[in-house]
């Protein structure tokens, strides 16, 4: 199978307590390289994405070492790569400890750009890294013209940067067509609280999602962390003579992980997981304890050097 992968990559640069800065990659490059490592022998991935010229070259050589992950979609432009700044000595004392900035606007991927490689993948990943990755115009296109698999993660569709560089929640106007142009969607918990401004809780947007508005879509994911993850899906069922459809609910406990290490990156990582193993099966609830199960591995180890650890 081929899979392409949308999204943006992003330098973590980690301040430890002692001053010291530790440089290392984030955002897309996640899900790519999982993808990656867990896809058949026989599959291979496109990313699909915008790539600085100041880390370029960097970040091609990581995902050259990867022989599934072929380089035709990476676009290399002008602007830097964003970079998020991660300051450890501010993790629970009530400061921010994440900080997110980037020196130039980040360029959105064009249609143009992704239609070309529509012909010859089976399966579409998008990860919403940035928010602007692509825009709803190219969604909308990529479903009226891809009969192939589309999931989604919402991630910073629902952000917005303040004037000081934090990362803020905020409703997604439009939500309803970002959410029903694809075949599966993944929000977290507290993405889907805030995605929509009169809809609160996880049932009604499921519901409005998958039998008011899109009765073609597979299904709705929840991530809660510890807490596991929920997935609705559209059951046709019956009472008497009147036949109609009703939301399925499944809860996948989340595996705890005696090695646990760090939690960046398994929302991409579970993405990933539940992109490969759906698009082979077609089984939302394998796909979702598989998914869980490698998000949990994910734990165990730190960055993106150790993804290879996965399969």
């Amino acid at each position: 199978m081929n899979y392409l992968v949308v999204g943006e990559p992003c330098v973590d640069l980690i301040h430890k307590e002692n001053g010291e800065v530790i440089h290392s990659y984030g955002g897309v490059l996640y899900s790519i390289i999982s993808l990656a490592v867990l896809a058949g022998n026989n599959d291979s991935v496109f990313p699909l994405m915008n790539l600085g010229e100041d880390e370029y070259d960097n970040i091609t050589n990581i995902l050259k070492s990867y022989p599934k992950i072929k380089l035709d979609g990476v676009n290399k432009v002008e602007h830097p790569t964003k970079k998020v700044h991660l300051y450890i000595s501010n993790y629970r004392s009530g400061k921010k400890a994440k900080i997110e900035h980037s020196d130039a606007v980040t360029y959105t991927l064009s249609y143009d750009h992704i239609e070309k490689f529509l012909p010859l993948a089976d399966a579409m990943l998008i990860n919403m890294i940035s928010g602007v990755d692509i825009s709803l115009d190219t969604l909308k296109k990529i479903r009226a013209n891809f009969k192939g698999l589309i999931h989604m993660d919402i991630h910073n569709l629902v952000m917005k940067t303040n004037d000081e560089g934090f990362r803020e929640h905020t409703n997604l106007e439009g939500w309803r067509e970002w959410c029903t142009n694809t075949d599966t969607i993944q929000m977290n918990e507290y993405e889907i609280g805030v995605l929509s401004r009169e809809k609160r809780n996880d049932y009604e947007i499921a519901e409005e999602i998958l039998i008011n508005l899109n009765r073609s879509m597979t299904g709705v994911i929840v991530t809660k962390g510890k807490l596991g993850v929920s997935g609705f899906t559209r059951k046709e069922k019956s009472f008497g003579e009147v036949r109609f459809f009703d939301l399925d609910r499944l809860d996948v406990q989340a595996i705890e992980n005696p090695h646990f290490v760090d939690t960046t990156g398994c929302g991409d990582v579970f993405a990933a997981s539940f992109t490969v193993d759906f698009s082979k099966t077609r089984d939302i609830k394998k796909a979702l304890h598989y998914a869980t199960r490698i998000a949990s591995f994910k734990t165990s180890v730190s960055g993106i050097y150790e993804l290879h650890k996965l399969k």
